[in-house]
């Protein structure tokens, strides 16, 4: 059952951030298809290679020197760069054929600008899943590795095919019904991008936090359900298919010529019901699976425990069982500081605060007689609890002493900032 919770960890994410992506480029592209003969396909192509390879070159750089790229502001950047664009092809596709026409050239330009700017503004979050996992794991080669890369992978495999199965939907409308769609998948991007670059600017102190933090508190607190907001805009691609009425029949033409039409209109169709197929799998998966992967896990409660002569003691006795042990420490400022025990093997113990330097005092928690990060799903190595790095408790000092470990109490009040 973990084994499955930890898959979809890794699943849902890639799914979701590739379904965010894949979908509107997948409209974009249909729409690309049908326009001057396809002239425009080639800068499609281009401006996702760049994409692309652009965002596994930020998250290298950022990963490799911490502080000299900052997602926030890379994705900002790229957030802006594709309201201006979608807000153009908007403008070029709303207009008349004859605008259309001249407007050729700068309806190419604002193509290569948005598929590079949601590529660059997606993929990074893509492939911070692997890499976040790959940094936090204690063992690289091991099944709890293979689970999640094999989690990541399979979400990426469920957007790219539905997302294909909508760009051959979308290609069966007709261009009014295509272009529709495709407005108004915008405007939900147009809607999650402005939010997000708003929060940006009330987080960096541009905008006043008092005066928007009422009608913002709620869009960012909720902004895991934007998801969900993809999922009925690219509903209307099928929904607009099925409703397109089957072409009437063309003067001239014998019956054997219209049954091949009205073939090839229910074959189009085909392509409308495998999308819903996916689409009610994806949001499945966003829904139950989501609810079923992230089931908060309760940290067995601590257990009180007081100094005296300046030292906290703890008869080895209840920790020899090679089990967590959690106690709590009132600090004289009056928070409540957390440790752990754990028996390593032999005379060697690990103690260490129920926090780390990464995730906080979110806690740790003990699963099939492993001890594991309560937020990041981190398994630790037994041996290495004591030591500091990575998302290993922060180190305790302690001694043993009469048959308990101690710990002197000053420790334990230094140790109340990380619980404050």
């Amino acid at each position: 059952m973990q084994t499955l919770r930890i898959f979809l960890q890794q699943l849902i994410p890639a799914m979701e951030f590739g379904t965010a992506l894949l979908t509107p480029l997948a409209v974009l592209l249909a729409i690309l298809i049908s326009y001057d003969g396809g002239s425009l396909i080639r800068t499609f192509k281009k401006a996702a290679y760049r994409g692309f390879w652009f965002s596994v070159f930020l998250i290298a750089v950022k990963q490799g020197t911490r502080n000299a790229v900052s997602r926030e502001i890379v994705e900002g950047i790229m957030a802006f760069f594709a309201i201006i664009s979608e807000i153009g092809l908007v403008g070029v596709l709303l207009g008349s054929q004859e605008k259309f026409s001249r407007r050729a050239k700068f309806f190419g330009m604002a193509v290569m600008v948005l598929v590079i700017a949601l590529s660059v503004y997606y993929g990074m979050e893509i492939w911070l899943i692997p890499v976040t996992t790959i940094l936090n794991v204690e063992e690289i080669l091991s099944l709890d590795m293979a689970v999640r890369i094999l989690g990541f992978f399979t979400g990426l495999a469920i957007a790219v095919v539905g997302s294909w199965l909508i760009y051959h939907a979308a290609k069966s409308l007709n261009d009014r019904r295509l272009y529709t769609v495709f407005i108004i998948q915008v405007a939900a991007l147009l809607f999650q991008q402005i939010v997000y670059l708003i929060q940006i600017l009330m987080a960096r102190g541009f905008l006043p936090v008092r005066g928007l933090i009422r009608l913002m508190g709620p869009l960012i607190d909720h902004q895991s359900w934007f998801i969900f907001v993809v999922f009925f805009v690219v509903f209307m691609v099928p929904v607009a298919l099925f409703l397109q009425k089957c072409p009437e029949r063309p003067e001239g033409a014998n019956p054997a010529e219209y049954r091949k039409i009205v073939a090839d209109d229910i074959h189009k169709k085909r392509w409308g019901k495998a999308s819903v197929a996916a689409l009610f799998l994806m949001i499945f998966l966003s829904s139950f699976g989501s609810s079923f992967a992230n089931k908060a896990e309760e940290l067995i409660p601590a257990v009180p425990i007081t100094a005296e002569n300046g030292l906290v003691a703890i008869p080895l006795k209840e920790v020899e069982d090679g089990h967590l042990h959690r106690y709590a420490y009132q600090s004289k400022g009056g928070t409540e500081v957390r440790f752990i025990i754990v028996r390593k093997g032999g005379s060697a113990y690990g103690v260490g605060l129920d926090c780390c330097e990464i995730c906080g005092p979110t806690g740790y928690i003990e699963r099939e007689d492993q001890v594991v990060c309560k937020l990041c799903d981190v398994v630790m190595n037994k041996s290495t609890i004591g030591l500091p790095g990575g998302c290993n408790p922060i180190p305790v000092a302690y001694g043993v002493n009469s048959g308990q470990v101690q710990i002197e109490q000053p420790v334990l009040e230094a140790a109340e900032k990380y619980f404050r």
